[in-house]
């Protein structure tokens, strides 16, 4: 597995956290295919020549390939100190709200909230300097390495990550995170031999496009997926380039928007799909 250092890429908002760096309307984006998870087709899966390079499959990391709300309880409880006492409060129980699927989707899209993290930099932003808020993330993501902030695999994910492999699929993680997190985590799911390519700091969303070139280049292959459940860092920016998407979502972000190519509420419900999909690379 490669550690790639992204050392140019920054984000496009301050605080940093994993997903503020890291279109459905009712037609299908050109040469996708849209899938209903309650009905998941046959896998085609021919064994591809040796050598062969079918495409790239870009893997997000929180809330995709590491599920858990430990992480962004870690980050709250750090960011949430510099609050006032009443403050607090309001941020925990909106905290609490959001990671339960008790808030209402209004309130979720009236703040812009995609994930939890936005939740805890959304109360704490213009209440301290960029820098206090940069260092309860990095303590979070330190919590994270030293194992201390509970988090686990979707089911299947090792297998699913095998699968590819055979298909001939490079299989890439990039994150906003920074290498500490990342890497031990990688470790304890077991899935260091599983993953190709690891690039931390990745500058999602304004870095997609040095990415999808950087990574088709090195696949020498024009077929890339991303998957992930952060529309703006994840999905947006590549579906708007003619590349495929699998979504993981609760629910659909308001307003027109092309259709992902995969969408469902767990990436397990796709991995048929998605294999299937990958399969046809090959043809």
């Amino acid at each position: 597995m490669t550690l790639a250092e992204q050392s140019g890429a920054q984000s496009d908002t301050t605080p940093q956290s994993p997903e503020q760096f890291d279109n459905h309307n009712h037609a299908c984006h050109a040469g996708t295919r849209a899938h209903n998870p309650a009905t998941p087709p046959a896998v085609a899966s021919p064994e591809p020549a040796e050598g062969t390079i079918a495409g790239t499959v870009v893997f997000d990391f929180d809330g995709t390939l590491c599920l858990g709300d430990g992480p962004v309880w870690s980050y709250a409880e750090h960011a949430y100190a510099n609050l006032e006492p009443e403050l607090r409060h309001e941020a925990e129980a909106a905290l609490d709200g959001y990671l339960a699927g008790t808030m209402p989707a209004q309130t979720r899209e009236t703040h812009g909230w995609q994930d939890g993290y936005d939740v805890v930099a959304s109360f704490c932003r213009d209440r301290m300097a960029p820098q206090r808020l940069q260092e309860a993330y990095l303590a979070s993501r330190a919590e994270l390495a030293a194992g201390s902030a509970s988090v686990h695999m979707p089911d299947g994910m090792k297998d699913f990550l095998r699968r590819l492999g055979v298909l001939g699929c490079k299989r890439i993680l990039l994150s906003n995170s920074p290498i500490t997190g990342l890497r031990e985590t990688l470790e304890r799911f077991g899935v260091t031999d599983d993953i190709d390519t690891v690039v931390p700091n990745g500058g999602k969303p304004s870095q997609w496009p040095q990415h999808l070139a950087d990574f088709t280049e090195a696949a020498g292959s024009g077929h890339l997926l991303s998957i992930g459940d952060y529309w703006t860092n994840d999905i947006e920016p590549v579906l708007a380039t003619g590349y495929e998407v699998a979504y993981i979502h609760d629910s659909e972000p308001s307003g027109a928007h092309d259709r992902p190519t995969y969408q469902a509420s767990k990436l397990p419900q796709m991995y048929d799909a998605i294999l299937e999909g990958c399969a046809a690379w090959l043809r």
